[in-house]
């Protein structure tokens, strides 16, 4: 069993996008402690060759606590992550056309920062232009957030961008449609472990399910990752979220 884990920013405010950095550090230790084998995002499109279950870290939006705060932890260990950014807003900060006024100021990375990730073999991965919801895009504001933010991307850091994650995890059939048309894989906010490889190499290689580290906030109770508890606690959990989304009319 492999699984994809989603952090924004590693911190101490406390917000509902922020995991310590102390949290961060112990969940780390505990995915090692468990035989977990932290990989980058390609290396889940294809069978494992060993028992060990595997990990991809991922973090959204390109917050500057994580050049700060999660890079030298992961360089240290040496361990593979991949940070979705928000093209048109690299050196800026996270209040883009949308941000709901409940949700913090947060700095994003910058030129330099995001080529130290880089250096420290870290992946870019594409958030669109503007994090904007990818639902039901005009032809032009599609073109735009889905496949010049890409291009863009690549012109800036001078490499080929593969990934791209949802904003909000948002999409449809026609979002889902064009990012594959463009990128290796897309990522989702649905709380789940991944699918078995075959199905990965499918439709579903573009509507990935993560794991939030919101529901990972005490490594001491959600480690081992892969431990039947811990599955039936995410599982519990992604119940939850589907009859309050109901409840809503989500």
């Amino acid at each position: 069993m492999d699984a994809l884990l989603t952090f924004h920013g590693i911190d101490r405010s406390g917000s509902v996008l922020s995991y310590s950095p102390e949290d961060f550090e112990r969940l780390l230790d505990g995915l090692q402690a468990e035989g977990v084998a932290i990989v980058a995002l390609d290396a889940l499109r294809v069978p494992s060759t060993g028992a060990a279950p595997r990990v991809a870290l991922t973090f959204d939006d390109g917050f500057r606590s994580v050049h700060a705060d999660a890079l030298p932890r992961l360089a240290r260990r040496g361990l593979p992550f991949t940070a979705y950014v928000v093209s048109d807003w690299i050196g800026r900060d996270n209040r883009w056309p949308g941000q709901t006024a409940a949700i913090p100021r947060f700095e994003l990375m910058g030129q330099t920062e995001l080529q130290e990730l880089l250096a420290a073999g870290g992946t870019i991965g594409g958030h669109t232009a503007n994090h904007v919801d990818c639902r039901a895009l005009a032809p032009d504001a599609a073109r735009r957030e889905l496949v010049d933010s890409k291009a863009a991307l690549e012109q800036r850091f001078g490499s080929r961008v593969s990934h791209f994650a949802y904003p909000y995890g948002w999409h449809d059939a026609a979002s889902r449609a064009e990012v594959a048309l463009h990128w290796s894989s897309a990522v989702t906010t649905l709380l789940d472990y991944l699918p078995e490889v075959a199905a990965r190499r499918a439709a579903r290689v573009h509507e990935w399910p993560r794991l939030d580290s919101w529901y990972l906030r005490d490594p001491a109770r959600r480690l081992p990752l892969f431990a039947p508890r811990t599955r039936a606690w995410i599982a519990w959990r992604r119940l939850l979220r589907r009859v309050k989304g109901a409840a809503y009319g989500a």
